[in-house]
Parts: C-alpha cells; sequence; structure tokens
C-alpha cells in the first residue's frame, strides 16, 4: 500500500475552556510514513470531531468509526495497488473522487468475507451504517462532488419512533451485495461453547491449576473471569488499587472497581482495541477458597518482581512475569491459548467425553462470562434483570436471552432422561399416566 498506512490513534490534549487548562483523550485518523515511523494527523478526522467528540459520545464509539474509516480508506488503497479500473481515478483525485460505488463495493467484499466464515453479518450492516454517515458528511462538506440524495423514514424501535436514514448503498444499480439477515443471534452465538458443562466446577478450577503452571501472572485475571463474569479488557485495566479485598479472616466484600485506565496503563499504545472497558462499574467476586487463594499468591508474584527490580508500571494488576510491563490484551488472549491447549491435553487423559464437548466448538477468554451465568442462573436462581447487572450489561435482553437459551437445554436434557426411563419402565408396565413420567 506504497510508502504509508492509515492508523488511528488516541492521544491525550491539552485545551482551555473558560480560562482553565483540561486534558482529553481524543481520537484521531493518521497517515503513518513507514519508512521513519512518524505519523501526521489526517484532515478526515475532522469527521470523527464533528460527527462524534462534538456531541460526546464516548472514545469507544470514536475509536470503532475511527478504524472502520481505516479499514474503508485500506481497501480503496489495495484496489488500486490492484489496478481496479473502478478505483484508478482515485490515485490523482483522491478522496475528492470518492463516489457510491465505491462504498458499494467494499459492502460487498465485507459480504464475501461473511460467506467465507471471517466476520459476522452483523458486522457487515454495523459497517454500512458508518459509511452512511461518513458519504453524508463528505457532502455536506462539499468534498465529493456526486449529488447523493438520502431519504428517511420513521420506524419503531423498542416502543420508540425515531427517524432512520436509508441506506444509499442499497441500490439495484449499484449491485451491491449483502449477507442474509435472517441469520440470527442466537446461531451466532451456537458456534461457540458457552460453558464447561452445567455445573462442572470442577473443570473450571482444573483450568485455573493450569493456569499457575503455564501463565502465573494471568491466573487470577481467569478467576475473577469465572468467579466475576470480567471480560478481557477488564481484567487488563486493572489497577492494584481497584481491588477491595476482604479482611484476613474471609469476612467483607471481595469487590472490584472496573475502569478504563489505559492511559495509565497502555499510554504508549497506538491501539487499545484489545484493552477497552466495556461497562465502568463495581464487581462482586465470589469468595471461593481458589479465587482468595490464587489472589494471595498473585500478590506474591508482585511482591517478588518489585523486589527484583522489574516492575515496569508499579500501578498495574497484572504484570508480565518476563518483562515487568503491564500485560495488553492481545499478551493475555496468548497465554490463555496455551492454557486451554494444555488444560485440553490433561482433558483427554481423564475423560473422552468431557473432551469432546469442550472440542466441538471454538471458545476463548468469553466463556468466563458464560460459565458466571451459570452460577447465577443455576445454583443461586437468579432473575434475568439480577444477572444483567451483576454481568454489567447493557441492557436485560442479552442476559435474558442466553438463560432462556440454557433453561430450553436443561429441560431438553432433563426430558431425555424422563424419556429414556420411561422407556425402561413402559416395558415393565409400571406406568400408565402422564403424571407417573414426571415423578421418574
Amino acid at each position: 500500500m506504497g510508502d504509508f498506512e492509515f492508523v488511528v490513534k488516541q492521544m491525550k490534549i491539552n485545551e482551555i475552556r473558560n480560562g482553565e487548562l483540561i486534558s482529553n483523550v481524543k481520537v484521531f485518523l493518521c497517515t503513518k510514513d513507514k519508512e521513519t515511523g512518524l505519523l501526521y494527523p489526517h484532515p478526515l478526522t475532522n469527521f470523527i470531531k464533528s460527527e462524534l467528540d462534538r456531541k460526546s459520545l464516548s472514545i469507544n464509539t470514536q475509536q470503532n468509526y475511527a478504524e472502520e474509516i481505516k479499514k474503508f480508506l485500506h481497501f480503496i488503497l489495495e484496489c488500486i495497488e490492484n489496478e481496479d479500473e473502478m478505483f484508478l481515478h482515485l490515485e490523482k483525485e483522491g478522496i475528492y473522487g470518492l463516489e457510491l460505488q465505491h462504498g458499494a463495493r467494499y459492502i460487498s467484499f465485507l459480504t464475501n468475507r461473511v460467506k467465507l466464515e471471517q466476520i459476522q453479518p452483523s458486522q457487515v450492516f454495523r459497517s454500512e451504517r458508518i459509511l452512511v454517515r461518513f458519504f453524508r458528511w463528505l457532502k455536506e462538506q462539499q468534498i465529493i462532488k456526486e449529488n447523493v440524495q438520502y431519504r428517511e423514514e420513521i420506524r419503531n424501535f423498542k416502543g420508540d419512533r425515531k427517524i432512520i436514514t436509508i441506506s444509499p448503498f442499497d441500490n439495484f444499480e449499484l449491485g451491491t451485495e449483502y449477507p442474509n439477515k435472517k441469520i440470527n443471534k442466537q446461531q451466532i452465538k451456537e458456534r461457540k461453547l458457552h460453558d464447561f458443562g452445567m455445573g462442572r466446577l470442577d473443570l473450571v478450577n482444573l483450568f485455573l491449576r493450569v493456569a499457575e503452571l503455564e501463565a502465573p501472572d494471568i491466573a487470577l485475571g481467569i478467576a475473577f473471569q469465572f468467579y466475576g463474569g470480567l471480560r478481557r479488557g477488564e481484567v487488563v485495566n486493572l489497577l492494584r488499587r481497584s481491588i477491595k479485598e476482604p479482611q484476613k479472616n474471609g469476612s467483607g466484600e471481595f469487590t472490584i472497581n472496573i475502569q478504563d485506565n489505559w492511559r495509565i496503563l497502555f499510554s504508549d499504545k497506538e491501539l487499545t482495541v484489545f484493552e477497552q472497558v466495556k461497562k465502568v462499574r463495581t464487581q462482586a467476586i465470589f469468595k471461593v477458597p481458589i479465587v482468595l487463594e490464587l489472589y494471595e499468591k498473585h500478590k506474591e508474584i508482585l511482591l517478588r518482581l518489585e523486589r527484583a527490580g522489574k516492575i515496569k508500571n508499579n500501578k498495574a494488576m497484572f504484570c508480565s512475569i518476563h518483562t515487568g510491563k503491564p500485560i495488553t490484551g492481545m499478551a493475555y488472549w496468548e497465554r490463555y491459548t496455551k492454557i486451554k491447549d494444555k488444560f485440553l491435553e490433561y482433558v483427554l487423559e481423564a475423560s473422552e467425553k468431557d473432551y469432546l464437548l469442550l472440542t466441538s466448538k471454538p471458545w476463548s477468554t468469553h466463556i468466563g462470562r458464560g460459565i458466571y451465568t451459570n452460577m447465577l442462573v443455576f445454583l443461586l436462581r437468579w432473575s434475568a434483570s439480577e444477572v444483567a447487572i451483576a454481568r454489567g450489561d447493557s441492557n436485560i435482553e442479552s442476559a435474558q436471552s442466553y438463560i432462556e437459551e440454557q433453561n430450553v437445554k436443561k429441560k431438553t436434557e432433563d426430558a431425555i432422561e424422563i424419556l429414556a426411563r420411561a422407556t425402561v419402565q413402559a416395558n415393565n408396565k409400571i406406568y400408565t399416566k402422564i403424571e407417573d413420567l414426571r415423578n421418574l
């Protein structure tokens, strides 16, 4: 893609407002010189500033928009390199020559990635919404020449009436290809494993013991995921002061103050996609013996690193035992994958049945939230609203759908067991009524 590439960077900017110096984090779309590594803010950053920052949308939302525009621009550069006739004029005209057909081709490209099972259908429609907003802004700024007509409709959305902009890319003449909208969230969820099996705390704790051996610097973080429902980004964002620990005798609360601490921990990173905190909250952790044990061992690890002079950031809760630096989201995932592979080796030796379950579908760090949810639903009998609050969900729907899915799964398993028993009993003619089946 030539001598430069587009990158997205978060930077702290000092501004004077009402005579006071105020520091704010801003998102920039930049061009990066591949040879020198120098970054140059790109004028298209004004799209993020005027459309999102000015309207006080979250830094994560701004980051997501900037990342999508970056991907679109890289797609254009690749098409130019491949001498695609539709894109060649952009080499001279630049962004001023951009037309709807280019956005349509990008959407079709993403649709093909869905067919290859590289991305989910929802990502295509999310990207399209960002492109619609981007192209509309380009036209309002008189940057592009094409006369685009935008239609709007009033639609009901969860009981509220909202004005929706109809995508100009959804046009027969443009030939835009879209993925099947009927692929629902449930089908997507079913592609991944959500737990180790109902009530299999033995496997949960085995995973934690393997973590102690393979990657002791994140064993506590995994425990927080299993017994507290934390996301990966929330774990690596923890500071030492984020933890409110119980007393020596075990009494008192064990809670975590989840905040977006990337400026303290990862200020030198250009992108913090894998370190994002989705929901700021105070999270309670189950005070089970293995978690309390791993917490004490983790404090010992940090103390040894300090005494050896390895710690590079003494505020970080999770530091690499090799470098002393805060563990990034990607490094956490790599360690987790290593633990998973060794864990599966142990499981295969002990139980082929468990191994087949645990390898039947893909899973990674997010499985901790599924295991935590199962504890709340089936061990503690919490309601959907209580589970949503405990999990740090933005709305109740994700918790509700998960609970319904697991309830149906459990009832189906129970029904199969009942029918199996009933078949045996039928041969002996012990029962004659449906009530007798329910008592089996």
